[in-house]
């Protein structure tokens, strides 16, 4: 706040002058406390005006024109409190006082210039928060009201979110210009999709940005309610973390190659019952010339309460994994923190396979999970036994997982796992064992993490006979340069008593380098590998006769990228060079090799480009020996892809081409189109792809096309639980007996709200509500045509409950509050309308809090009755203070009571006045 004080020139009045102070403190944002000081220095008595001219958005609370009276030789003091509202333009303001006597002549003038600084508030809300539809053929308007609470002109955007087919989502953007303290009103219309008239509700998002610069100033939500008499329950407020389902079905057809044609149908789904809740996927799919189809990935699962039931395809990730047709059992605790899993499974792929049960082996395993939904702190353990016929082997596997979180920065996850096989062959069992850590943490800067891993040799687990370590450090460097360090290391030796294989490869790789600050639009880093790769697998490319003797490439080399992102972030582009020294197995000198990427990306555009010379792995390099010992493998690789929509995202198309030359395949282009048509109730895709690879004289050719079509079936929520429907009767209840007697009628077409859903009654005063979990519910107030009716909550315990609710016909009571006082002689205060908080009672019992807006003003709707009002004394400014704080009052059904404004006055201060004379 800047205040300038400037004198003007103005007729002369002996003895009489004027000075303003300023007063003004930091804490009350938008009040200048100004002091008039006026000295009668004259020998004569003075009386006048002081007369204030305010450019807009400035307001004297007590008036533009203040009555003066001093005695000769008086000194006045007057204090003069100025709101700043917020429709006062930004920048210079020039306030005017004049002092004039009872003929108007000016006696002396002052001129303060306030600097207002600069605000851009702007506040966005819906209008109508909740819209009700009460056709499925209703066009839906939703209109947003945008004030610009600041001091300046802006230019908005208002985007509009509305819900879609498929859980998709519709933008729509609306654009403005709003004045200084104005308001505009943007308006949106469109008919809801098919899925949503079918929901009982959905929510249309709407989010306010400032131009040019994009930020968002504000966010609302409009609620569009379906309010149909009969509707049925639907999970609102946890479908992330619900058993949300898509039903759908997919039917497809391929063609490969010259002569495979393959058919396929898939899909998934579910549907609650009265207790629980079943759920369904399916694939199915035949090729020509197959005598029986392929049945996978298919399953049925009934969960009811605690407890989950499957059969069919049992897919199960454990530490030995298991495949196949089975069944499973889930028990959780009520908090879902403690979980037992217990499985059999035949180890077949599909579930109508023609071989006799278990022939291709079987297996069972078992689960136990403390703090399942913690997941910071939480142990299982775990036994698994499986028969397997190819090996002629039983299998046992138990083991432990334990994650812990000592802090936020230090955490581990640790595994071990032994087990015991036995053997046709073998006498005698054999033991094994795997170990596993993992661990993320920080010391000081720097960020740790590793993860380190051994089995044995015959482990019979997943990862057979490995030793693996691997260990990051990262860390920031002179405030903001990125230094890492990679170490990693494999070792992969597996071994199976029922043949002999003697397959022992290792890598050994370090990466280390820093990533630079970035300098405008450019990013940099550098940086240093060492890569050691050694494996028996590729000796017969080498003419190495021992299976023992490994192969070995080392390598040295030095890295770095390059990356451009536009000042618009719709461009980005990155470069990236590896180059160094390798020695390969055969070879003595170490030859140069080198790697260079590119990548460019646009909006819907990607193009990426590899250039390789020298080999960078053991088997590029056996197989290009293998085909020309005496030149350098190199490798180029181009490709191109797209992946844009049209006809507001029905229509997305993905497409791509590459072309890659290089030993092995010699040149090969390729592409592919993908095309995916979305509507509401269904979608219909065409895939299509397409390869050419030359090795030696022949020339490969390979063309697929694929075309399906899936159908949306209704989307649900669903409920392990119990289920009931409530059906309740509303009507108007004239006698005031909270029963339905003659003389009562029944209430069509009256609004009616559970929770958060909303009911309109049938023509007979019913609504009904279905398929709903046991549980608590609540009557919400929607007050409408005088009517009302009380809210309560209540249990659904049953798989029928009814309800009655009796309306009752409701009177209105309003009041405000008004300030009185002397500004002269009134202490320091804030002036507060909004938010002054009264008390309503009946027969001395709480019945409703109430609280003031922004215009000093308050109303109730209550039933007929007689009533006390009291004002909360402790909402009240400081220094003020209201005389009569309570009022009685009647409530008369269908009448509009107004109380007498409540007065609130300032307390006075007292001036001391000195005189001074002869």
């Amino acid at each position: 706040m800047i205040l300038f004080l400037t004198g003007l020139p103005a007729q002369q009045r002996s003895g009489i002058s004027l000075d303003i102070r300023n007063e003004s403190r930091t804490d009350k944002a938008g009040i200048l406390d100004l002091i008039m000081v006026l000295n009668n220095e004259g020998s004569t008595d003075f009386k006048g005006k002081i007369e204030m001219a305010l450019p807009t958005g400035f307001r004297n609370i007590s008036g533009n024109s203040i009555q003066v009276s001093m005695k000769s030789g008086e000194r006045l003091f007057l204090p003069v409190k100025i709101l700043v509202s917020n429709n006062a333009g930004s920048g210079k303001a020039h306030l005017s006082f004049r002092l004039a006597d009872q003929q108007s002549q000016t006696i002396a003038e002052k001129e303060i210039v306030h600097t207002v600084a600069e605000n851009n508030t702007m506040h966005i809300i819906a209008e109508n928060p909740v819209i009700y539809m009460n056709r499925n053929t209703d066009s839906v308007e939703v209109r947003a009201r945008v004030s610009n609470l600041g001091n300046r002109k802006q230019q908005v955007t208002l985007v509009f979110k509305i819900p879609e087919a498929g859980q998709g989502n519709s933008f729509v953007e609306k654009k403005g210009s709003i004045g200084i303290q104005k308001d505009s009103v943007f308006i949106f219309r469109f008919l809801p999709s098919g899925i949503g008239v079918r929901s009982s509700q959905l929510s249309v998002n709407i989010a306010g940005f400032r131009e040019p610069d994009k930020e968002i100033f504000g966010n609302t939500s409009v609620s569009i309610q379906n309010v149909s008499s009969v509707q049925r329950y639907e999970d609102r407020e946890s479908v992330a973390f619900s058993n949300f389902t898509r039903n759908s079905i997919t039917a497809s057809y391929r063609h490969a190659g010259e002569n495979l044609d393959m058919y396929q149908l898939s899909g998934s789904g579910g549907f609650n019952l009265p207790s629980g809740y079943i759920s369904v996927r399916g694939n199915i799919y035949t090729m020509n010339q197959q005598s029986d189809p392929i049945v996978n990935n298919t399953a049925i699962t009934y969960r009811r309460e605690q407890s989950e039931f499957t059969a069919g395809n049992i897919n199960k990730l454990l530490e030995m994994s298991m495949f196949g047709r089975g069944l499973e059992y889930v028990f959780s605790s009520s908090d879902k923190d403690k979980k037992i899993e217990a499985g059999f499974v035949d180890q077949t792929y599909s579930l109508i396979e023609r071989n006799s049960f278990l022939k291709y082996g079987y297996g069972f395993y078992t689960r136990a999970i403390l703090g399942a939904q913690n997941a910071s702190r939480n142990f299982s353990a775990t036994y698994i036994f499986k028969n397997d016929p190819y090996e002629k082997a039983r299998h046992h596997v138990a083991g432990t997982d334990l994650q812990y979180a000592f802090s936020n920065d230090w955490k581990m996850n640790t595994k071990v796992y032994s087990g015991l096989s036995f053997y046709e062959n073998t006498p005698s069992p054999k033991p094994s064992l795997a170990l596993e850590s993992q661990y993320s943490g920080m010391i000081r800067k720097v960020s740790l993490n590793g993860n380190y891993f051994y089995s044995t040799d015959y482990y019979p687990g997943n990862r057979r006979g490995m030793l693996q370590i691997q260990q990051n450090i990262s860390t920031m460097v002179f405030k903001d340069h990125y230094v890492y360090a990679n170490i990693m290391f494999s070792h992969f030796s597996p071994k199976f008593y029922f043949y002999n294989n003697t397959l022992n490869s290792g890598n050994f790789r370090i990466d280390t380098g820093i990533n630079f600050p970035r300098k405008g639009n450019f990013g940099m880093g550098m940086g240093y590998q060492y890569q050691e790769e050694n494996s028996n697998s590729y000796n017969n490319f080498f003419n190495v006769q021992s299976n023992q003797e490994t192969r070995q490439l080392k390598a040295q080399r030095l890295t770095g990228y390059l990356t451009w992102l536009s000042t618009d972030k719709q461009h980005s582009s990155l470069l990236g060079i590896e180059t160094g020294m390798v020695q390969y197995p055969d070879s003595d000198p170490m030859k140069y090799q080198m790697k260079v990427t590119g990548t460019y990306n646009y909006k819907w555009l990607t193009v990426n480009g590899i250039y390789q010379h020298g080999s960078y792995f053991l088997s590029e390099y056996a197989f290009s020996s293998l085909l020309n010992k005496n030149n350098t493998y190199e490798k180029l690789s181009l490709s191109a892809f797209v992946n844009k929509s049209f006809f507001d995202h029905q229509l997305n198309i993905t497409s791509g081409l590459s072309y890659t030359d290089d030993g092995l395949y010699g040149k090969s282009p390729s592409g592919f189109v993908n095309l995916k048509y979305s509507r509401e109730r269904y979608a219909i895709y065409l895939n299509s792809s397409w390869f050419n690879y030359t090795s030696g004289s022949l020339t490969h050719n390979l063309f697929t096309i694929e075309a399906g079509v899936t159908l949306n079936l209704r989307n649900s929520t669903l409920d392990p639980g119990k289920k009931g429907d409530i059906k309740a009767f509303v009507y108007y209840d004239l006698n005031e007996n909270n029963v339905y007697d003659d003389g009562d009628q029944a209430a069509a077409g009256y609004l009616i709200m559970l929770n958060t859903i909303s009911f309109k009654t049938d023509s007979s005063g019913h609504i009904s509500y279905r398929s709903i979990p046991y549980g608590k519910y609540a009557l919400k107030q929607v007050i409408q045509q005088g009517w009302y009716y009380d809210e309560t909550q209540f249990e659904v315990d049953q798989h029928h409950y009814n309800l009655e609710i009796p309306l009752h016909q409701n009177g209105t009571v309003q009041g405000k509050i008004i300030y009185e006082f002397d500004a002269k002689t009134a202490l320091d205060f804030t002036p507060k309308t909004g938010g002054i908080l009264f008390n309503i009672s009946r027969n001395g019992q709480p019945v409703q809090h109430l609280m003031t807006d922004d215009n000093g003003e308050f109303i109730s709707f209550l039933e007929s009755g007689t009533y006390s009002i009291e004002l909360n004394k402790n909402a009240l400014p400081a220094n003020t203070y209201c005389e009569r704080n309570t009022a009685t009052f009647k409530v008369e059904a269908g009448k509009i009571t107004s109380l007498e404004p409540f007065v609130i006055k300032v307390r006075e201060k007292v001036i001391r006045v000195k005189k001074f004379g002869n």
